[in-house]
């Protein structure tokens, strides 16, 4: 068995936790919408915040953006854009105040530690009506508990290496730990005015960390393909679109506190995953994938981690991970989340990858596109999965 500290020293830093829409409602989005609000969003330009950002838009609301104009400064033309820095430059924020703007919330994604989310906070305290801190599941201390909602036990770290962390490129391991104080801090700051929401495994559009792209991209590759352990492990992700439709709503709703968001507890197991893969890809692009399921204890003895080598998979047999994929999201539901099929993230990943493949290589050349499109299917190498697959085979039980 995988010890829970075996398995973070195989797969390294572990976070966890990016056209077949069957109604609205499961597009996630909400209706019965208030009068239109003066939204701040500190970054909006990445990952996730673009999809915040265009369901404010959307739903009516007037949003400013800060940041420091790096990625995606073409996004979003029509939109007051507010050049700084979160660690160096804050001059933006203070004119804003300065010039008496009101915000009736202000979104923040990047909460890697607490100095950085303070700073922001003490300069908008009195100017802003809620304070939206996307955090993270990783706060949990661990993932034993099946069921766990949000008052489950959170990580610690202690203040002298906690002290020592100044920037989200230090976190490491302490990731989880550092969140938690985060979230801790910015209540303290504005105690009773900060939501909290606790993605998980966030996937879809724009991701390019390889965590759940690789079964969209694996699949669409064709042949025969691995899938992990017995395939009833339980796994949890949430699209990217669904965390920006309820941010909103959160803050339309005027909703406070910690929120779970990810798919409900125990709705998919990784055998849903990837063949749920496999089937978008005979949909979209008719390529017939064949799916090998092949023992934990086999492919641990041959080199090939959980999470690390087959993203969004870990055993649930693992030490610490009895709970893995079955975290409640009870609240959230009761309070507006929704979440779509597993079918449409897989097509938004692969219509991605797809679709920004051709780009990067006519931008940036062939080795910068080689180096993106491993980082962005991630997983495991397809020579390296072909030899396991014939080691399998010829293998005596």
């Amino acid at each position: 068995m995988t010890t829970r500290r075996e398995f973070i020293g195989q797969a390294g830093a572990i976070t966890i936790g990016a056209g077949l829409t069957s109604s609205a409602l499961a597009s996630g989005i909400f209706t019965n919408k208030p009068k239109s609000l003066n939204i701040l969003m500190l970054g909006g330009t990445g990952f996730a915040g673009p999809k915040m950002v265009q369901r404010a838009i959307d739903n009516g609301h007037n949003v400013t953006l800060f940041n420091r104009g790096k990625s995606g400064p073409e996004m979003f033309p029509d939109l007051e854009h507010i050049q700084g820095d979160r660690y160096t430059d804050l001059s933006g924020l203070e004119k804003l105040v300065a010039d008496g703007r009101h915000f009736d919330a202000v979104i923040d994604t990047f909460t890697y530690v607490p100095k950085t989310v303070t700073d922001t906070m003490d300069i908008l305290l009195k100017n802003m009506g809620q304070y939206v801190v996307i955090s993270t599941t990783s706060v949990y201390a661990n993932r034993t508990n099946i069921g766990m909602n949000e008052n489950g036990l959170l990580a610690t770290v202690d203040d002298a290496t906690a002290d020592g962390i100044t920037s989200h490129r230090q976190v490491g391991a302490n990731y989880g730990a550092m969140k938690v104080r985060v979230e801790q801090a910015a209540e303290k700051r504005f105690p009773g005015k900060v939501c909290i929401i606790r993605p998980g495994l966030i996937v879809g559009d724009r991701d390019t960390t390889g965590r759940f792209t690789y079964w969209s991209v694996r699949a669409s590759e064709g042949g025969t393909m691995i899938g992990p352990g017995s395939g009833e492990d339980f796994v949890q992700v949430i699209d990217v679109r669904d965390l920006g439709d309820f941010t909103i709503h959160c803050i339309e709703q005027r909703h406070m506190g910690a929120y779970n968001g990810i798919s409900p507890a125990g709705q998919w197991t990784s055998r849903d995953m990837v063949e749920s893969a496999a089937r978008v890809a005979k949909k979209k692009l008719n390529v017939d994938t064949k799916i090998e399921w092949i023992s934990e204890a086999f492919l641990e003895a041959n080199g090939v981690a959980a999470w690390q080598h087959m993203p969004a998979w870990v055993p649930n047999s693992a030490e610490g991970y009895e709970g893995q994929g079955q975290i409640s999201t009870a609240k959230s539901i009761k309070a507006g989340l929704k979440t779509r099929s597993l079918e449409e993230m897989h097509l938004a990943a692969l219509n991605y990858y797809n679709t920004r493949s051709p780009e990067i290589l006519a931008q940036h050349g062939e080795e910068q596109h080689a180096k993106w499109a491993q980082r962005t299917r991630g997983g495991l190498d397809a020579t390296r999965e072909q030899e396991v697959l014939e080691l399998w085979n010829n293998h005596e039980d």
